[in-house]
């Protein structure tokens, strides 16, 4: 049997534009989330660094499986608001690691922060941009 972590899991890294930007989701639990993905010429821009949407998108993904984690099966998060800073680039080659986590998780809404940070060929660490991301909590009706 498969979890529902499994499911949204494949579902998501799945889609069409995750699966360029080859997103792997690495940990996902107790309100926390760990992705990653490269800098390669899908995820930079014409100059070959990050590009800004992409770091934008990838990031809402991040929070999504944070939250999806405090979830229940009749449950699903929509995102409502998001907002990113970048703070410098990430260069190609570098893998971007983000990690996400709920700071509040209510009836209706959960609030999140996101991280993001290159990691280059020595495996150092550098922060390139932070995030916050607010989902509505969507419940779905019972069948009849």
């Amino acid at each position: 049997m498969t979890s529902r972590l499994e499911q949204v899991r494949d579902a998501v890294l799945s889609h069409p534009f995750h699966a360029a930007c080859e997103l792997q989701l690495e940990t996902a639990a107790d309100g926390k989330a760990e992705l990653r993905f490269p800098v390669n010429s899908f995820t930079g821009n014409p100059q070959g660094a990050l590009h800004g949407g992409i770091l934008y998108a990838l990031m809402d993904v991040a929070c999504f499986f944070a939250v999806m984690t405090l979830l229940e099966a009749h449950e699903h998060a929509v995102s409502i608001e998001v907002n990113t800073s970048v703070l410098r680039a990430a260069r190609p080659g570098e893998q971007v690691r983000l990690n996400s986590h709920v700071d509040r998780r209510g009836r209706t809404l959960a609030a999140m922060r996101c991280e993001a940070h290159a990691i280059d060929a020595d495996g150092k660490s550098r922060l390139i941009a932070t995030g916050n991301v607010t989902k509505s909590i969507l419940v779905t009706p019972e069948p009849a």
